[in-house]
């Protein structure tokens, strides 16, 4: 449950003038032509973030960018109540919500074999049966963002790494890990723990170089306020043969389509910056990355809409809402339609790999 209080007085308070900045091109492609997308968004998320926001649209790669935005040195005061600060310390579990117990033997065992944890207790055919459950394959993948087996030395960085959990499966599963994040609770509850981790962004790493295996960063480049820049200093942390993990919210969505103003996925001011699946793979193959894996996700629409909906009404979107009729309907709808047109996911999820060699 959040702290929902649409008359807080933060978002009926303008953000401070002085710490405003207008954006002269493309954050993305570097574009100077843009169209007006949506005026006037506030924070209906959280509720805690000043201020009144336009979102553009670039003329070039058609990514969106908020126009003005906060600079840096101000952006925390839209984090004042984010969902991360209140995540109670818990350690990472594999979760499918599948109550029978050969489902659970099961899924252990797929994890043991797919990334090379030492779950228990495991089923000796497990394995194989979750790969005739495509679904549930699919959800462990992606909680375990689709890493490789780990080498022995390998090594990972999770930028933005807010509760932890993921690193927490990253070290079972062989992973040596690292962390970066702004926020200093979560920094000293990782600690705690005895996680490698820095405070800040991926700038509180620059004084490594081909150091890494594998970065991910789950709905974090959205936030970032030069997310070209960022992608340059993931570049130049992996090792060569290195992977990139990204997933960020798709401006090109059926979602935002839908519901415009009311997407979830827009949640201002804190994402500066939405792609589309086009405009990010350009962005990071002009860094220098190929061999770019897309891994769209078929099962997020109805989430996105139930919060979405919340949202239009004037609701908590973190509360339990009602579902309406035909909304289970129009959620395998969209679901399918996804599936015909995955450039319309409400998500971008992809893998993008360095090459082993940058010799010509």
């Amino acid at each position: 449950m959040s702290d929902f209080s649409p008359q807080s007085d933060n978002i009926n308070s303008p953000w401070p003038e002085a710490g405003i900045e207008t954006v002269s091109h493309c954050p993305v492609c570097g574009s100077k032509d843009s169209t007006l997308l949506h005026t006037g968004i506030t924070d209906r998320i959280f509720y805690c973030a000043p201020g009144s926001w336009n979102l553009v649209r670039c003329s070039k790669c058609e990514s969106a960018y908020l126009n003005p935005r906060p600079k840096p040195e101000t952006i925390h005061l839209a984090y004042q109540k984010y969902y991360t600060h209140k995540t109670k310390e818990k350690s990472a579990k594999i979760t499918l919500g599948l109550g029978r117990r050969i489902m659970e033997l099961s899924s252990f065992a797929y994890c043991n074999s797919r990334f090379g944890t030492a779950l228990l207790p495991a089923g000796k055919f497990g394995a194989l049966v979750m790969r005739l459950i495509p679904g549930k394959r699919k959800a462990l993948d992606q909680q375990f963002r689709h890493l490789p087996r780990s080498k022995p030395d390998g090594r990972l960085l999770d930028i933005g790494f807010g509760d932890g959990k993921f690193l927490d499966l990253a070290k079972k599963a062989g992973w040596s890990v690292s962390g970066c994040d702004t926020d200093p609770v979560t920094i000293a509850s990782a600690r705690e723990k005895g996680l490698d981790v820095r405070q800040g962004g991926i700038e509180a790493f620059k004084d490594l170089s081909e150091s890494f295996d594998v970065i991910t960063l789950s709905h974090v480049i959205e936030h970032v306020h030069s997310p070209k820049e960022v992608s340059q200093e993931i570049f130049r942390l992996l090792k060569p043969g290195g992977q990139v993990w990204m997933e960020t919210p798709n401006i090109q969505s059926y979602g935002h389509e839908q519901f415009a103003k009311d997407w979830r996925g827009l949640e201002p001011p804190r994402h500066l910056v939405l792609f589309n699946w086009n405009s990010l793979e350009a962005m990071l193959k002009e860094v220098g990355f190929s061999h770019i894996e897309k891994l769209p996700r078929y099962d997020v629409y109805a989430r996105l809409a139930v919060k979405s909906r919340a949202i239009a009404r004037g609701q908590d979107p973190y509360e339990k809402q009602k579902t309406e009729r035909f909304d289970d309907v129009k959620s395998l709808f969209f679901n399918l339609k996804t599936r015909l047109h995955p450039n319309k996911s409400e998500f971008i999820t992809l893998i993008a790999h360095k090459p082993k060699s940058t010799l010509n």
